[in-house]
Order: C-alpha cells, then sequence, then structure tokens
C-alpha cells in the first residue's frame, strides 16, 4: 500500500501523500501518491456498475472490452472482444480474462457528484494559474480479471489512477525521457492515433514502480508511458481525468505535419517565436476546414 502522512486535504478525504508545494512542481511531471475516500463506496459495487456499464453501453464508443492474455507490447483495439453481453463479462469477471472500461461515468448525476469533488482536490493542487488551464472532468471506470496486465501507452490528460478493490502494481515512466517516449510519438499521438506509444523493454528498467490497494491513487503526468500488472483478484479503479485546452497540443500536431515534408521541427518549449507561429498557423488551418465544412 502508498504509504506517508496526509499533508494537504483540499475536499472531504482526498489528500495527498507528499506536501501541496511538491506535488503541485511535481503535477504533469512526475508520478506521486494521494489517498481518497471513494473504496467501499455503494455506487462502485458490481451490481451499481453493472447498470452504469449498462448505459455506458447506449452511448457511442464509451464502453471498451477486450479479452486475453496480452503482452506490454499490445494496443488497443487489437485483441478480440469477448462474445457476451456485457453483464456476462462482468459476472463472470473472475474467469473471463477481459478488461471494461466504461466512459463518461459522470454522466449519471450521482458519479458526477463524486467527480466533482476530485475536481476540487486537483485545483487545489495545481493552484489558481495551474487550474485556469485545467476543464472537462471525466470519470472512467476499470473493472479487469485477475492477473491482467493493461498495455503500455500514455495520454494527453491530467490523470489520477484510483483503486476502489483489489490490488495491482503501476509502472510509471518520466515524461520527459525521449528514450522512452520521443517526440515523434508525442506527435502521432495527437495527429494519428492516441495509441501511438510503443512499448520499449528498457522502459521497465527505469520506470517508477507503485503497489495501489484500495484507497490508493497515483497521479500520472502527461505524457508519462505507463502500464499496470493486476494481482490475483478482480480489480476495480477509475481514471480520472481533466484536459488541457486543445491548443496545449497544436505545437506536437504541426510538427508532425513539418516532419511528414521532412523536417526536423523543434520540440515544444525550445522558442517561443517557433511555438507562437505553429499555433497561429494550427488556428488557421482550423478555421479553413470549419469554412469548409459549412
Amino acid at each position: 500500500m502508498l504509504t506517508g502522512s496526509s499533508s494537504v486535504q483540499a475536499t472531504k478525504q482526498w489528500s495527498t501523500v507528499d506536501p501541496l508545494a511538491e506535488c503541485r512542481r511535481a503535477l504533469h511531471k512526475e508520478a506521486f501518491a494521494a489517498r481518497h475516500p471513494l473504496a467501499g463506496h455503494p455506487l462502485f459495487s458490481i451490481e451499481s456498475l453493472t447498470k452504469v456499464a449498462e448505459e455506458a453501453a447506449k452511448r457511442r464508443d464509451d464502453i471498451y472490452v477486450d479479452a486475453g492474455d496480452l503482452s506490454l507490447a499490445d494496443k488497443w483495439g487489437t485483441t478480440p472482444s469477448p462474445n457476451m453481453t456485457i453483464p456476462e463479462i462482468i459476472d463472470r469477471i473472475d474467469t473471463a480474462g477481459a478488461w471494461l472500461v466504461m466512459k463518461h461515468v459522470e454522466a449519471n448525476p450521482a458519479y458526477k457528484a463524486l467527480l466533482e469533488e476530485y475536481e476540487a482536490f486537483v485545483r487545489e493542487i495545481a493552484g489558481p494559474e495551474g487550474s485556469r488551464l485545467l476543464s472537462n472532468a471525466e470519470m472512467l471506470v476499470f473493472i479487469t480479471s485477475p492477473r491482467r496486465k493493461t498495455p503500455y501507452h500514455f495520454d494527453s490528460e491530467v490523470n489520477f489512477l484510483v483503486q476502489l478493490q483489489g490490488s495491482k502494481d503501476l509502472w510509471v515512466c518520466d515524461p520527459m525521457d525521449r528514450s522512452v517516449t520521443t517526440e515523434e510519438e508525442i506527435e502521432q499521438y495527437y495527429s494519428v492515433s492516441i495509441t501511438a506509444g510503443t512499448y520499449k523493454p528498457h522502459a521497465e528498467t527505469v520506470a517508477r514502480q507503485f503497489t495501489l490497494q484500495p484507497g490508493d491513487a497515483v497521479h500520472i503526468p502527461t505524457h508519462a508511458a505507463h502500464w499496470v500488472q493486476n494481482h490475483d483478484n478482480v480489480s476495480i479503479s477509475l481514471s480520472l481525468n481533466m484536459e488541457f485546452p486543445h491548443h496545449y497540443g497544436d505545437t506536437y500536431r504541426a510538427n508532425h505535419h513539418l516532419r511528414k515534408l521532412g523536417l526536423k521541427p523543434r520540440p515544444p518549449g525550445t522558442s517561443q517565436l517557433a511555438d507562437r507561429s505553429k499555433l497561429a498557423a494550427m488556428k488557421g488551418l482550423r478555421q479553413v476546414k470549419s469554412l469548409i465544412a459549412r
């Protein structure tokens, strides 16, 4: 279990393990531990989540499920879905070898209220300036069969992995380690596919490992490669996310177009002038596309 004395209480029982100032510096840059009050909450019982899954299945693209013995190098969407209904998968989750993802659970007002408590916690960590960049809080629920892996990948959001039931190991890499996550992969993530991250064996030697028990949470920085190994139990966990403004990825999108032209663009942050020019170009391209679409 993640240990340490909780040193900041943001709202109700959400808290960081390390001091607030340290976590504010680490937000988006380094993984850090937190504690949450949601373990054992009746809204996250299997019975309640079966109803949530049925609701999510009625919304387009708000449920994902796969099954099988995945490796770290596998990508989402490359493994077959089980030939079972969602309630059947959940009922047989002990033996199904499955990973079930429910998106936008906050569409249900009861879950939205819990998400708002998380959002207040993250905004407290981010501080007034950092908080202005964050919006669109989202709740995803994961139900995972015993011993299942969640393959190597990275995300763009401000993300906390929150453990509710069962236990698992999580490995998180330095988001600035370009031997693990390359500039080209980040550009492709924003421009081509969110599965652009490609597993590299040496990532296992440089990643930071956490063991999560119910009540534990870990901040996974933006663009930090990570993967999960479930223990010998059914796991229920949340991915609680907040988004950056649309322009946050525009420099990477511009670099993707420049790289396709055979150029070697500067990474974001190395030149303010170049970054501003790329943002202006992407804004103009977006406006042109909007006019054409009318």
